[in-house]
Formats: structure tokens, C-alpha cells, sequence
């Protein structure tokens, strides 16, 4: 088994890698007729030698041996290119056929081995060589022509008119080994350039192939990115059709709490349950504004305000769903920290990094307990930015510094760089979309802030950190919100809203404050009624989003007969529509004091109008 092992790797032929099937089909006509000159050539090599020497043909002795050994040499000895080889064996057939010429003549194999190598020069080596060795043969018959007129070759002293049939003889073989040389080499050139566009319509087959693939799978790849956005407009769609309709329960639950309290003596004991109601009432207001950010169908509404409201108000809701064994820590300074933004958004930004906060403690298997640590300071930054906490901030001016911390699992450094991309979540299936982090980072650069994680070790907990521009210490934010004013009025009122219970419960408030209010369920008989007598009424409040005709055209109509109406917007859809009809947009759900104010300021004030943002 060794031996054939050794035997084999002797003659093994190197793999055509990145070679044409007939390169790789010529290396091995070369292995086989190296191999086979060296079996064959053995076996002719000793009765050769044997009457060699009883014929006194040295010269064919001398000449066989050299030929056998450069065949050996040639087929075991690896190193040597394909080219040389060739010309090699070559050299061979072109040397036994000049050498029987001269010793024999026309009458022995010199002729066929010429013509082999003329042949073979044609299938190894191409067109062009081909006619190199037909040259070569003419030029060696022409030589020994010359030697043949002077009777100096050794087989011409026994054979009469020598002359005559070496140029017989010799023009046949050149006719023939034209023909057969160049229709050879011809045809393997053929094949080859077949060979060569064979490979070629291969390769652009598999190309075409990938392509279709990669196609394919950008296809798929582009669908599926289309409808995780429909789903995601969908549920938008839908979220924001909840939050209308629950806005609306929402204004009745809010409305007749406020209703009560106004018949009932602060001494009451079921007083302050009725404030408790109006106070939940706001708050789920506030999570009705987020379903409605979610969903794109909510402006932004940026407002100078004090974070530490926001704060305050966001570590209460967060307390009421933190497990016992978390405890959370806050440093809010007493001092107010101004600040110009939209309170819902910077809300949700503080709730989602208190609830990643929660979910990190929770997936620590190795940690019974946790602490979640929440601070917030007003700070000045110069030029060299803020170093502190490792945060490498480099903004300049008043900003307020966020800072929320934990003891939880960690974020792997490999995933801190991936933390804000879309859908990117290391949490387990049901704890997380991955949007959250991104969501907030959207919000934090449309505040021209900034968010990052501090810092951050597996098992030992994360830091974010929170940059939000400030507008100043020496701003008051209460001082800056609009003036107390007497709500009470006694103009004629026109209400229209799609549901009976707001119209009862804004009614009845109103005309408690000595308003006299129209109301109506169906805006299409409001329009009828205002039609009658177009100067009555000093003022209309309308829904928008309201079966037979929605609010911007009913207010459209409204103003054709009487342009100088002021009428208010109030509905729990309020999206980037053109609001330039309206004097004043509210968003429901909306206290009935709320809503008297601003009845009282656009009466006071009728050509100041109020867009939504």
C-alpha cells in the first residue's frame, strides 16, 4: 500500500486550479507520453542497444540512452514547468527523427518522429509553434539536402538514385506534415477557445445566478422592512383611534368630578376622593398624549416648564409598579431647573431609562436586591466641556445634567455602540422591542441634547447620562405662564361634539359661570341653527373628527356668514392639519375650568389665534 502510495504521488499531476479543462487536458497528454516513452522505451531501449553495437551504430546507442534518460528525468522531476517539459519531450522526437535521418534515411522512422514532433508541438503548445517546428522540419531537410548532393551521409553508399527519393520522399512529408501539424493545432486551438467562452458563459451564468439570489434576497429583505411599516403604521393607526375614543371617556370621567366638586363644600369627605379622580384623570392624560406621540398623530408641543415637575411626577408613577426588593434613590435639588421642551416626550425619555433600569436589576439572576439611583442638576459648561462621570461632553452653555444609574446586569462593551439602533434589544422575547432606547435618543437630539451611557461593566450596572439645554437660572417658569383671569362670562355659545355626555358636562359648567350655551350632537344641525341667525352667537367650540361633517369644515361654513366668529378647536385628534380657521386649539381630555379660561382669553382677545405645537 505504500509503495502504490509512493508510486502515485510520483506521477501525480497538480490539480488545474484556476486552469481551462484543456491546459489541464494537455498536462496530462504530457504525463501519458512521458510515460509512456519511459515503459515503451525501456522495453526497446535493450534490443536497440544490443544491435547497436553488433551493427556498429555507436552513434544510436549513444543517442537512445540519452534519449531514455532525459524521458526519466523529465517525468519524476517536479519542479519543471509545463513549457519546458514540453519543449523537452519535443527536443526528443526531434533528435530521434534527425538522427535516424542522417544514420538511415527516408527508409527508417526519421520522417515519423519529425512528424510527431511537429504534431505534438501543435497539440501542447498552440497555433504558433505548430509553424515554428514546420519550419524547423523544411530547414532541416534543406540542410541534409546539401549534404545529400555530396554524398556525405552514411546510408546513401548502398542506396542508388539517393538524390531522387530523399526529394520525393521529403516534399510528400512536408505536404503531409502541414497538413496534419496545422489541422492539429487548429483544432486543439478551437477547442480551447471553445473551452476559454465555455468558462466564461459559466462564470456569467453564475454571476447572473448570484445576482438573482442576492436579488432575492434583498427582496425579501426590503418586504419584510415594509411590513414590519405597516404593522407599525397600523398599530399607530389603531393606537391613536383608541386614545380618541378613550380621550372622550376620559373628558366625561374628568367633567362630572369636576361638575361634583363644584356643588360640593370642601369639607366634604367625598371632596377630596373627587380630587383624587380629577388628579388620575390628568395623569392618564398624559399617557393618552404618549399613545398619540407614538402614533405620529400628535404635534410637538415644546413649552417652557420646570424638569423637576417632570421628575417629580414620573418618579410617583415609576414608585407605584418597582418591585420591594429595588429601591430607588433621587437627588432633585429644591431649586426650580427651567427648561424649553415638550414635557410628554422628556416624560417618556425618563420613564423608559427607569424601566431599563428595573429589567437590568431583574435579569441579574446573581443579585437579590438592586438600586436604581436618579439625579438631576443644572450646570454651566465652558469650552472644555463637561469631564465629569467620564461623559465627554463638549457642549457650552446652562444645560440640564440627567443622570440615571443602576446595579443591574451591565451592557456588554461589544453592544454599547448598537444601544441606540432601531429594534436592537438584548432583552428576552416579551421584555422589549427595542425601540425604547431609540425612541429617546430621537427625542433627546430634537431637544439639540444629548444621551449616552457613561459607563457601564456585566454584573456590576450601566449609567446613561443626559445633556437637555437650560434655559436659564434666572428664568421662572411660573412667571412666565399666562396671567389668572375671571372665567366668568355671559356670551352666547355655540358647543358641538359628536358625544352627548361632553356637551351635558360642558354645558351645565358653563352656564354655571353665567355663559349661555347651544349645545348640539350633530353638526350639521349646529350649522343649521347658526345659519338662522348668524350674529347671535359669540362663540363656537367644536369636535373635529364628527360623523355628517368634521370640525375644520363645519368651522369653514360657520365663518361664510359671519368671518369675524372666534371659534375653538377641542378634540382628541390633533394632528399637522391647517388650523388656521381656529382661534385656539385644546386637546381633550380638558378640564371644564381649563376650557372656561380659554373661552374668556379668545373673547377677550378675539384675533389671537393658536396653532397646535
Amino acid at each position: 500500500m505504500n509503495i502504490k502510495k509512493k508510486i502515485t504521488d510520483l506521477f501525480e499531476l497538480p490539480h488545474p486550479s484556476g486552469k481551462s479543462k484543456i491546459d489541464y487536458f494537455r498536462q496530462r497528454l504530457l504525463f501519458l507520453l512521458l510515460l509512456g516513452f519511459a515503459i515503451f522505451g525501456f522495453i526497446a531501449y535493450l534490443p536497440s542497444i544490443y544491435f547497436s553495437f553488433v551493427l556498429k551504430y555507436y552513434g544510436i546507442a549513444f543517442l537512445d540512452t540519452l534519449v531514455l534518460g532525459i524521458v526519466f528525468f523529465l517525468l519524476v522531476n517536479k519542479k519543471i514547468s509545463f513549457f519546458n517539459k514540453s519543449v523537452g519531450l519535443l527536443s526528443i522526437f526531434y533528435i530521434l527523427g534527425l538522427g535516424l535521418l542522417i544514420v538511415l534515411g527516408p527508409t527508417g522512422a526519421g520522417f515519423l518522429w519529425l512528424l510527431m514532433f511537429s504534431i505534438m508541438t501543435g497539440v501542447l503548445l498552440g497555433v504558433f509553434p505548430a509553424l515554428i517546428s514546420l519550419g524547423i522540419n523544411m530547414i532541416t531537410l534543406f540542410m541534409l539536402s546539401l549534404f545529400i548532393q555530396n554524398q556525405g551521409l552514411p546510408w546513401m553508399e548502398n542506396q542508388p538514385n539517393a538524390s531522387a527519393i530523399w526529394i520525393v520522399v521529403g516534399v510528400n512529408f512536408i505536404c503531409i506534415n502541414a497538413v496534419a501539424a496545422i489541422s492539429v493545432a487548429f483544432l486543439i486551438n478551437k477547442i480551447s477557445q471553445m473551452a476559454r467562452e465555455e468558462k466564461q458563459g459559466r462564470i456569467r451564468l453564475e454571476n447572473e445566478i448570484q445576482t438573482r439570489i442576492q436579488a432575492e434576497k434583498d427582496n425579501k429583505e426590503l418586504l419584510s422592512r415594509l411590513h414590519q411599516s405597516q404593522k407599525m403604521e397600523a398599530l399607530g393607526t389603531l393606537a391613536g383611534g383608541v386614545a380618541h375614543d378613550f380621550n372622550n371617556i376620559l373628558s366625561a370621567i374628568l367633567g362630572y368630578a369636576e361638575l361634583s366638586l363644584l356643588d360640593m363644600e370642601d369639607t366634604n369627605p367625598l371632596h377630596k376622593n373627587l380630587e383624587h379622580i380629577c388628579q388620575a384623570s390628568e395623569r392618564a392624560r398624559g399617557v393618552i398624549q404618549q399613545i398619540l406621540t407614538f402614533s405620529r398623530q400628535t404635534p410637538s408641543n415644546k413649552q417652557n416648564c420646570d424638569l423637576r415637575q417632570i421628575l417629580l411626577e414620573s418618579i410617583a408613577l415609576f414608585k407605584i409598579g418597582i418591585p420591594t426588593t429595588i429601591e430607588l434613590t433621587t437627588a432633585i435639588p429644591d431649586t426650580p431647573l427651567p427648561i424649553f421642551v415638550d414635557k410628554t416626550k422628556i416624560y417618556q425619555v425618563i420613564m423608559n431609562l427607569l424601566t431599563n433600569s428595573m429589567q437590568a436589576i431583574e435579569l441579574d439572576q446573581d443579585k437579590e436586591n438592586g438600586n436604581i439611583s436618579l439625579g438631576a442638576q443644572l450646570i454651566s459648561i465652558d469650552q472644555n466641556g463637561d469631564k465629569s462621570d467620564d461623559s465627554d461632553f463638549h457642549g457650552t452653555g446652562d444645560y440640564i445634567k440627567l443622570r440615571v444609574e443602576d446595579t443591574g446586569c451591565g451592557i456588554q462593551k461589544e453592544e454599547i455602540p448598537r444601544i441606540f439602533e432601531p429594534y436592537f434589544t438584548t432583552k428576552k422575547i416579551g421584555k422589549g422591542t427595542g425601540m425604547g432606547l431609540s425612541i429617546a435618543h430621537g427625542i433627546i437630539q430634537a431637544h439639540d441634547g444629548k444621551i449616552m451611557v457613561s459607563k457601564s461593566l456585566p454584573g456590576k450596572g450601566s449609567c446613561f447620562i443626559v445633556y437637555l439645554p437650560s434655559t436659564g437660572p434666572q428664568k421662572n417658569v411660573v412667571e412666565q405662564s399666562e396671567k389668572e383671569i375671571d372665567i366668568k362670562g355671559k356670551e352666547n355659545i355655540l358647543f358641538v361634539d359628536d358625544e352627548k355626555e361632553l356637551v351635558e358636562i360642558h354645558t351645565q359648567f358653563l352656564e354655571k359661570f353665567g355663559y349661555r350655551v347651544t349645545g348640539f350632537t350633530n353638526p350639521l344641525k349646529a350649522k343649521d341653527r347658526f345659519e338662522k341667525n348668524p350674529t347671535f352667537f359669540d362663540l363656537m367650540i367644536t369636535d373635529k373628527k364628527m360623523p355628517g361633517m368634521t370640525g375644520d369644515r363645519l368651522a369653514a361654513e360657520i365663518k361664510k356668514k359671519n368671518p369675524d366668529i372666534p371659534v375653538i378647536l377641542c378634540s382628541g385628534f390633533v394632528d399637522s392639519a391647517d388650523y388656521s380657521l381656529f382661534d385656539r386649539v385644546l386637546t381633550k381630555p380638558i378640564s371644564s375650568s381649563l376650557l372656561a379660561e380659554n373661552i374668556r382669553r379668545v373673547l377677550d382677545t378675539p384675533k389671537a389665534r393658536l396653532k397646535p405645537g
